[in-house]
């Protein structure tokens, strides 16, 4: 899923950094409190600190493409610090949540939530970042086998992306640069997922997601086997660091989790797990 921050924001949040950030979290409403300001939770006065310090707990959510992925990380983060790992699975009907329950997931139900793209710049003082464990690529795909690169693709002939991303904004400035008979539409996605249902269905002829998000696609829906990479050049679509988000008071915890992380790194633990998922990333240089 700040989705990431996370895992993804379909829509901009009133800082783009924040939208560009998320992985998960969600769309924006009139009563949310501005950006940089801590949010109000639902009897957040009467939550306290857990008294067990034995347990590591964390939280992934169920709509970030990568969430079986970083609790097998935080699973391993847990066995680094010698505590017992404590998951929360964030369940929820609707796309993406708003900063507000962000914040009161973490008041009452962990220390850390993961899944976040990390920009630099892009966090809001009420929350720190720990360092990434992996690092992901946003990717051009195509279903023409004649589309090789992206200089393959026809002008005129329509690119889908996901909007309010880093990867967006490169391609639309690009884009914007070429001579209008030679520019591409680039239809702007509320969702990778809906950047790749455009793709099959036909409305565009490329499209640039998230590279995690289409390899949780691909792994249940076989109509994505025809799908494949395209060569970005003269393009470099960005590559950004996963990690996750805690409270600012909580720095002592951040830290040891850098620590963790940068030990499982060393040691090719990480690299192990984003190897048995086959999952679309690598570990953090």
């Amino acid at each position: 899923m700040l989705t990431g921050l996370r895992p993804a924001l379909p829509l901009l949040f009133s800082a783009l950094a924040f939208a560009m950030a998320t992985l998960s979290p969600g769309v924006t409403s009139a009563q949310q409190p501005e950006f940089y300001e801590v949010p109000f939770a639902p009897g957040q006065w009467s939550i306290g600190r857990p008294l067990d310090a034995s347990h590591f707990r964390y939280c992934v959510d169920e709509r970030d493409p990568d969430w079986e992925v970083a609790a097998a990380i935080a699973d391993a983060i847990a066995a680094g610090l010698l505590l017992e790992p404590q998951q929360y699975v964030i369940e929820s009907g609707i796309v993406r949540e708003d900063i507000t329950r962000i914040y009161q997931t973490l008041l009452e139900h962990c220390d850390v939530q993961l899944g976040f793209k990390l920009i630099p710049e892009g966090l809001p003082e009420w929350v720190i970042a720990t360092r990434p464990y992996y690092e992901a690529q946003y990717v051009f795909v195509a279903t023409d086998p004649a589309i090789q690169t992206l200089g393959d693709l026809a002008p005129s002939r329509p690119i889908a992306a996901t909007m309010g991303t880093s990867a967006h904004l490169q391609l639309f400035t690009y884009a914007s640069t070429l001579a209008p008979e030679e520019r591409w539409p680039v239809f702007p996605m509320g969702t990778n997922e809906l950047s790749i249902a455009s793709l099959l269905n036909g409305t565009v002829d490329l499209a640039l997601v998230w590279a995690p998000s289409l390899w949780a696609e691909q792994r249940g829906n076989p109509e994505l086997a025809e799908i494949h990479l395209v060569d970005p050049s003269p393009l470099r679509p960005p590559s950004l660091g996963v990690g996750g988000l805690l409270l600012a008071e909580n720095t002592y915890l951040r830290t040891a989790i850098d620590d963790a992380i940068a030990a499982l790194t060393a040691d090719g633990t990480i690299g192990a797990i984003l190897e048995e998922y086959d999952f679309a990333a690598a570990p953090t240089r």
